[in-house]
């Protein structure tokens, strides 16, 4: 019987586990970055996950920004950096799982970018990063979601 109870338990100690590691950056830069301030010279550059229903929610995702992590994000979570002008090759490491397909933009100095990043198929679907549908939706969504950093840089929530 005990070995019935430690099979039913796995699954549900395996997506806690999921959920745990993510890093939050501190709230005075969470309000700076909220506000979509573009930098002279640079591109900065948001990529934000929308809050989602219980389907996927439980999945932690690894941002990738040129070959390097930005932020670990759960949804209703953002991460943010800041690059050169140019071709960027943005991804998310699904943890546990796989990666997405690679989206490549070409920013624009001065331009703020903010990429999507979910589970298509309303939660049942591939993780995958896009752009959003409009730029409003996109502003909402950094708006509306905490900041999230690389998971060794700050607090664990």
């Amino acid at each position: 019987m005990t070995l019935l109870k430690t099979a039913i338990a796995a699954p549900g100690v395996l997506v806690l586990a999921a959920c745990a590691a993510v890093s939050y950056g501190d709230k005075e830069s969470e309000a700076r970055l909220r506000d979509l301030q573009p930098i002279a010279g640079k591109t900065s550059l948001y990529v934000c996950r929308e809050a989602a229903a219980f389907s996927g929610a439980g999945n932690r995702t690894t941002v990738m920004v040129n070959g390097r992590a930005i932020g670990t994000l759960k949804p209703n979570d953002f991460a943010h950096t800041v690059v050169e002008p140019g071709l960027q090759d943005i991804y998310v490491k699904l943890n546990p799982g796989g990666d997405s397909g690679i989206l490549t933009l070409r920013t624009q100095p001065g331009e703020v970018a903010i990429v999507w990043v979910g589970v298509t198929g309303a939660g049942f679907g591939a993780l995958t990063v896009d752009n959003f549908s409009s730029r409003s939706e996109a502003e909402r969504c950094v708006k509306g979601a905490a900041y999230a950093v690389p998971a060794e840089t700050s607090a664990v929530r």
